[in-house]
């Protein structure tokens, strides 16, 4: 483990396809952590109590609250290695062009996908108020300029009810933050450089002490992953190979750590046991995807690489109508036909999704690879 492991071309092949792989089920992961029935309401009915359905809410929990929970810190880890990839040194030109690049990337479907949100709820304010749309929330046709500002970056200035520091398009805060992270580059390249591993520990227990600490912008899971990645980067370590013979420990120490947060969910304790799992997580989904690429077992797609940016842009609203209109048709009342719709829905979604992003790829190329950032 000790050992300095500089990047070789068969390592880097493997380095490439396992991170190509992980696009796609990490993005799956997500649309999974977005399928949440608790607030689903037909009628003025809550559709669900979980405390009826133990068997379901547990499957749920085990997948939605924990092990899909490492899929964010790893896209941030991933896009940390991979913005540092191949440079050689950090000076002004290079800062401002991983900038442009990034203008690119991250900035115009940022904005494109927000839009489109605010678009979808002006014209349902518009056609569906009173029916689809609750009223809660202020009119778009009400929205100051700085209402629209705050719109992109935290909506919970336009609508204080809201308790998320969230965008218009809610996942698109992981972008919004990866931004953040991205202009202070040149200080944690500055930090990596001068303390190396004792900045991913100072990061680490800032993180520990608080996961879920979210400042529109600003968040302690950002800072650690991306930095933790850009430290594999910058001192040229190929994390699969690191991470790859490590697969049999991290196996069972995951099952372990999964089962403990079970156990000991509610307590004090269980804050810790969620970020192991994830530090874990990481560790295992990163050496499991590298092992059977490996042997041949999996190969990345790369039309489902590609296709994972659509997918995680467009899934949020069309999940919650395919939610709630499975519920209106199924009316579920038994365990079985919840876990059916829990593996239905974010189905539904990723396969319309794919289609959709086929459709669109096909027709209009250059469109939809500007929205998707040039993926």
């Amino acid at each position: 483990m000790g050992k300095d492991y500089h990047l070789k071309h068969t390592g880097a092949d493997l380095l490439s396809k396992t991170i190509n792989f992980l696009r796609f089920p990490l993005i799956v992961g997500v649309v999974f952590i977005h399928t949440d029935f608790s607030h689903i309401v037909l009628a003025g009915v809550k559709q669900i109590d979980f405390v009826n359905f133990p068997i379901f809410t547990s499957v749920f929990f085990l997948f939605s609250k924990i092990i899909f929970e490492v899929c964010v810190p790893l896209f941030y880890f991933i896009s940390g290695f991979l913005f540092f990839y191949r440079t050689e040194g950090f000076s002004i030109q290079i800062y401002f062009k991983k900038l442009k690049d990034r203008f690119r990337s991250l900035f115009i479907p940022y904005i494109f996908w927000n839009f489109v949100v605010l678009l979808f709820f002006f014209l349902a304010q518009a056609f569906f108020a009173g029916s689809l749309i609750s009223g809660v929330n202020k009119p778009i046709v009400d929205y100051s300029v700085m209402d629209w500002i705050w719109s992109f970056w935290d909506t919970s200035k336009v609508n204080p009810h809201l308790e998320k520091t969230l965008p218009a398009n809610s996942p698109f805060w992981f972008i919004r933050d990866l931004m953040v992270v991205v202009v202070f580059s040149p200080l944690l390249y500055w930090l990596v450089k001068k303390l190396g591993v004792f900045v991913l520990a100072l990061l680490g227990l800032l993180w520990l002490y608080n996961p879920y600490f979210y400042l529109p912008g600003i968040s302690t899971v950002s800072f650690f992953f991306f930095t933790a990645g850009a430290y594999f980067s910058i001192y040229k370590k190929d994390f699969v190979l690191l991470m790859k013979p490590l697969l049999p420990w991290a196996a069972g120490l995951f099952v372990f750590i999964v089962a403990a947060e079970f156990y000991f969910f509610g307590e004090r304790c269980w804050s810790y046991l969620y970020c192991a799992s994830v530090m874990v997580g990481l560790l295992f989904s990163i050496a499991l995807s590298a092992r059977f690429i490996e042997k041949g077992y999996w190969q990345p797609n790369s039309f489902l690489a590609e296709g994972s940016f659509f997918i995680f842009a467009y899934h949020r609203l069309p999940l919650v109508f395919v939610i709630k209109f499975l519920f209106y048709i199924i009316r579920p009342q038994s365990e079985v036909s919840f876990l059916l719709l829990y593996i239905a829905c974010p189905a539904a979604v990723i396969t319309l999704g794919l289609l959709g992003y086929r459709v669109l790829k096909n027709m209009l190329p250059r469109f939809t690879a500007i929205i998707c950032g040039g993926r």
